[in-house]
């Protein structure tokens, strides 16, 4: 009788110790699934509080960059304006700006190319001067005057160059020269693109030079008109980033229309030391043709032989999707990234898809435009 009471005890307690367990099981898995819940809920909102702070951190960045406060266009103006020449070069008229104080200016390579007369340079203040040719660059519409550094007016100084690549659509500019001769006007418009690039033929420039194009182009709304040629475009701190080359036209209108057109301050940089210590500056030449509607990649629709691309080995129909490791989507992105960091002799690692496969890596080394 007393086993058979022990045994019946032990069964109790089991079964009592089983129905604890199950139900401190429930109660724990209750507890994991809202804790689960709990923490799915907080990743979400941590995910979403991410991607807000991302977004504010974004605004931060945009406006420490374009740094919303800067100068009037009265101040601007007033800081600029006895810096700002009328360049008369035979029968044409065009602007440019003092670049260093030992008189060299720079204006637009059509002002003055083919002058066979006097090069006469009109300040502010009313000193005029002759200037002497140093040199131009058809490619990029640059040329760069020198008068004697004795005749510069007190008041005008070398006007400072700003950073082109830094330059945001919207962003405020602008525009001084000397439409139809009208001395030291001044307007006001924003940045309406960046990195076109125009090809110099569409520009009215003859061949062989018109089968190639100025790249990295800046495009505004400020109202420049002929005569305005080689004056400074110029950001909200009076800092030179662009210089004035060209306009939209359409039909028998030869006046502003609402795109204007400037050469970067990224090839002025480049361009101008170059053209005063040699009187010329050299291009980076590849030997190929592209199709400026292909999106996807540089499409080879013809190669000059012989040229570097040939050696290199390149073939038409070949589409360049990266260089040095940059991406290439459009034809632009390959002409601007030549433009503003690579020379002649320079070698460059080319990724290149032919007919669907990647082929390994090709070095090309760059030529010089002639």
């Amino acid at each position: 009788m007393g086993e058979t009471y022990g045994i019946g005890l032990d069964k109790k307690l089991l079964a009592l110790m089983l129905i604890i367990t199950v139900g401190l099981a429930g109660g724990f898995a209750l507890i994991y699934f809202d804790l689960k819940a709990d923490f799915t809920a907080l990743q979400n909102d941590y995910v979403n509080l991410s991607a807000q702070m991302d977004q504010l951190q974004g605004l931060i960045d945009a406006l420490h960059v374009n740094q919303t406060v800067g100068l009037t266009a009265v101040q601007i103006y007033n800081s600029t304006k006895c810096s700002v020449v009328i360049i008369t070069a035979g029968d044409k008229t065009g602007s440019g700006f003092l670049y260093d104080a030992v008189g060299h200016i720079v204006t637009n390579n059509h002002v003055v190319d083919g002058s066979e007369g006097t090069i006469s340079v009109a300040f502010l203040n009313g000193t005029v001067a002759t200037a002497q040719f140093i040199g131009g660059d058809v490619y990029s519409d640059l040329s760069v005057i020198k008068v004697d550094e004795n005749v510069l007016p007190k008041e005008a100084q070398p006007l400072q160059l700003g950073n082109s690549t830094q330059l945001m659509v919207g962003e405020p500019i602008y525009a001084i020269g000397n439409p139809f001769g009208l001395s030291s006007s001044m307007t006001a418009g924003i940045v309406s693109q960046l990195s076109r690039v125009l090809r110099l033929g569409d520009l009215g420039v003859p061949e062989p030079w018109g089968n190639y194009s100025i790249a990295d182009v800046i495009q505004f709304d400020a109202a420049v008109n002929p005569g305005n040629s080689g004056g400074p475009l110029l950001n909200s701190f009076g800092l030179v980033v662009g210089v004035t080359f060209a306009i939209e036209t359409a039909g028998n209108v030869s006046g502003f229309i609402g795109i204007g057109y400037a050469v970067p301050e990224s090839l002025i940089s480049r361009v101008v030391p170059s053209i005063i210590a040699t009187g010329h500056y050299s291009h980076p030449y590849m030997g190929t043709y592209y199709d400026p509607n292909y999106i996807g990649g540089f499409l080879i629709v013809d190669i000059t032989i012989p040229s570097p691309a040939a050696a290199a080995g390149l073939q038409i129909g070949d589409v360049i999707t990266e260089v040095d490791g940059l991406s290439v989507k459009r034809a632009e992105d390959l002409i601007i990234y030549l433009e503003r960091y690579k020379s002649p002799g320079d070698v460059i690692t080319l990724t290149v898809i032919r007919g669907g496969d990647t082929l390994p890596p090709i070095e090309l080394i760059l030529g010089e435009r002639n």
